[in-house]
């Protein structure tokens, strides 16, 4: 049990923001946690050379609290919550103490990166910095007290999961019971909510393409930006005045933080074989042509500005990708495979089929596309804007079948049940092995005034 809840609270990244909000922002505050200088704390367990204080514990009952967790008012009840949740924190415990002592490391910016962002997103909860201090002020800590406290949180955070995931990659898939699905299927049901209308079509998404004159007008043009980049002129300057970005070109090019996933191929595996400081060359990809400048690396995102130099886009080029997906959608009526016709003219960057989608989650142009329409229907061409790309996409949709809305069945969730449970399962083999080789001394007693 506890690792499992060890788990969920390892790999849902907004927890510590959860938790420092809940710190802040919680209007119920039970009377005997209100003056910590009335608390006389003790250690409540003892992890390797570790100890656990009865405030760690109370301060993670509180964000749990926090993030909605019931907390048992039958002091029976209450007891085994905290000697659970006590169970939870030796596991973090745990994974930290054997992430450091196996040379895992984090790095101070990286840390540092994740602190500044959380920190930015608790200050958004008040109306200025003054609030924001006196809500810190009514906790009885300062504003450093509270980075430190963030930042320990989020290097531990950050320890036990790269630990796990060290682990986890050389273990064997645990096996799963047809039991032990319908088991979590029936605890989980009835947190799932209703089952939303689903979808689940294929695709051909067709691009626009200008005309090679038009693109080496724009290959010159990103050459000329390149050049002046690298002789030393300001990036953010250089993109205000080339880009073709409408998201980025009046921030100078600022992309925020990415992961390579969030990237078009292209893209992404020039920004990740990058150093930090490093001027891409010319990077080409369908939206045109690219400078890449990396600023920051935090774990598996990186912070980088581009110029887009995107090649001119006539009614010509547009109108040509009208007539390539009216021949599409034809071929489709008539037989044709969709996957051979996605590889001949399909967008590469684009998903070439939706399973299950919810139906809310459909760009409008997709919802009134397929309204009234009935599964085995070929739908489109249709057009989307993009930003970007003048002329915006042209889309033709094999609807395979449309899903009501209704309650989840075991049959809609089996698969992700089987993977959740293969992982806690495995989490857990790593941390029973842990407990059996490190000393773990527990001298916690019923304590119903933790709350």
């Amino acid at each position: 049990m506890g690792s499992r809840a060890l788990m969920r609270r390892l790999l849902i990244g907004s927890l510590w923001l959860t938790s420092a909000i809940g710190l802040l922002a919680s209007t119920v505050r039970p009377a005997a946690a209100q003056d910590p200088s009335q608390m006389i704390d003790r250690i409540v367990a003892v992890v390797g050379d570790t100890a656990i204080l009865q405030s760690e514990l109370q301060e993670l009952v509180f964000r749990l609290q926090a993030q909605g967790v019931q907390i048992p008012d039958d002091p029976q009840q209450l007891d085994a919550f905290l000697k659970q949740t006590l169970d939870t924190k030796i596991n973090e415990v745990l994974l930290v103490i054997h992430a450091e002592r196996e040379g895992i490391t984090i790095s101070d910016g990286e840390v540092s990166d994740l602190v500044d962002d959380q920190i930015a997103s608790v200050q958004r909860n008040f109306r200025s910095q003054i609030e924001f201090e006196q809500a810190l002020a009514s906790e009885g800590i300062t504003s450093a007290e509270f980075r430190i406290r963030i930042t320990e949180q989020t290097r531990s955070q950050l320890l036990a999961q790269r630990f796990l995931q060290s682990k986890m990659g050389t273990l064997q898939p645990v096996p799963v019971s047809e039991e032990e699905i319908l088991a979590q299927f029936e605890m989980q049901k009835a947190s799932l909510g209703p089952k939303p209308a689903t979808v689940t079509l294929k695709q051909v998404v067709l691009t626009p393409k200008p005309s090679e004159e038009s693109r080496r007008a724009a290959q010159e043009e990103a050459e000329q930006a390149l050049g002046r980049a690298r002789a030393g002129e300001d990036f953010a300057q250089l993109a205000s005045q080339y880009s073709d970005d409408p998201g980025s070109k009046d921030n100078g090019g600022q992309l925020g933080w990415v992961s390579q996933g969030d990237l078009v191929s292209e893209f992404g595996d020039a920004l990740f074989s990058m150093r930090v400081g490093d001027i891409s060359d010319v990077v080409e990809t369908t939206f045109g042509y690219h400078i890449i400048k990396l600023e920051r690396v935090r774990g598996n995102e990186r912070s980088a500005r581009h110029i887009l130099i995107a090649p001119d886009m006539t009614p010509e080029d547009t109108a040509r990708a009208h007539r390539l997906a009216d021949e599409v959608a034809a071929a489709l009526i008539s037989g044709a495979d969709i996957d051979s016709l996605n590889r001949l003219y399909g967008d590469p960057t684009e998903r070439a089929s939706l399973t299950s989608f919810p139906q809310d989650r459909l760009p409008e142009g997709y919802l009134a596309a397929i309204q009234g329409a009935s599964a085995g229907e070929i739908v489109g061409p249709f057009s989307m804007e993009v930003p970007g790309i003048t002329g915006g996409k042209w889309i033709v949709v094999d609807l395979i079948s449309l899903s009501p809305a209704g309650e989840w069945t075991l049959d809609d969730v089996r698969d992700s049940l089987r993977q959740q449970l293969e992982q806690d399962k495995m989490i857990q083999r790593v941390v029973q092995d842990l407990r059996e080789k490190t000393y773990i001394d527990v001298r916690f007693e019923g304590q119903p005034t933790i709350r």
